[in-house]
């Protein structure tokens, strides 16, 4: 299981909102089953998750984390009231996601390693029945795959130069990207 998984990441990167969607459309959208908290930026994304998470938790929420990357574990990158995801909740998202992943496939839409992670991320929350997730983007936030959510809260921490591969060569225009997790009616926190 953990060799398939891995062997998405020789899909790369690829920003885009159409495999996510069409993914979490054949798994029910679990993405719709829990509240969430949406946070982008260059900096302290991952201590200003930690933090979010920890508040609602303390506050009585059953809460969700996902993160990304992990430091030692792939486990670390979703989170339960603070508990790492096991192994055998892996290999059993592992293997519903793979033949949908597959058939994607075979149709031409390659999904990545960080969408099948996203994925399984949410359907672990959906399963587990969580109230709030807090979600860090992976990369940008417009065309990032955690972008498909709809969250109470949206934050954006500190911008700078970062993936100008990807995301652009000014501040100004990697900011646009960062901002593109913004949803109208939803309040944004930024952090400077």
């Amino acid at each position: 299981i953990a060799g398939w998984l891995y062997g998405r990441q020789m899909h790369g990167i690829r920003l885009g909102l159409e495999n996510i969607t069409e993914l979490l459309r054949r798994l029910g959208d679990p993405q719709r089953s829990f509240r969430s908290v949406h946070v982008a930026g260059t900096d302290g994304k991952g201590s200003t998750c930690a933090c979010t998470e920890s508040m609602l938790r303390a506050s009585g929420f059953k809460t969700g984390l996902y993160t990304s990357p992990n430091l030692t574990e792939f486990n670390e990158r979703i989170k339960v009231m603070g508990e790492d995801i096991s192994d055998g909740r892996i290999s059993e998202y592992a293997g519903k996601l793979r033949p949908i992943v597959e058939d994607m496939d075979a149709k031409g839409s390659r999904c990545t390693f960080f969408e099948v992670t996203t994925a399984m991320a949410f359907m672990h929350f959906r399963d587990e029945g969580v109230d709030y997730a807090v979600v860090e983007v992976g990369l940008g936030g417009r065309y990032d795959a955690t972008n498909v959510l709809e969250p109470d809260v949206c934050i954006i921490c500190n911008i700078s130069l970062e993936h100008t591969e990807y995301l652009g060569d000014t501040v100004e225009k990697i900011a646009y990207q960062k901002a593109g997790i913004l949803k109208k009616g939803v309040p944004c926190v930024t952090l400077n």
